[in-house]
């Protein structure tokens, strides 16, 4: 099966763990679904616990930009 944008396969309903941990729908364009998939909750746990996810999304967001 191909990958979604959410990096997840298509049809399956497995959110980024970044979407899982926030109780959100993961979109196709997820900012976070690239570096932090569902199979690695504990990456993204961490990453919010420090940072805060609205931080991490305005990080990544600059990050795409360059």
């Amino acid at each position: 099966m191909k990958e979604g944008g959410c990096g997840r396969k298509q049809g399956a309903a497995a959110p980024c763990a970044a979407c899982k941990l926030l109780r959100r729908r993961c979109a196709q364009d997820c900012v976070f679904a690239p570096y932090f998939p569902a199979d690695e909750p504990q990456k993204f746990a961490n990453v919010h616990k420090v940072f805060g996810a609205s931080n991490v999304n305005k990080m990544l967001q600059v990050h795409l930009k360059i």
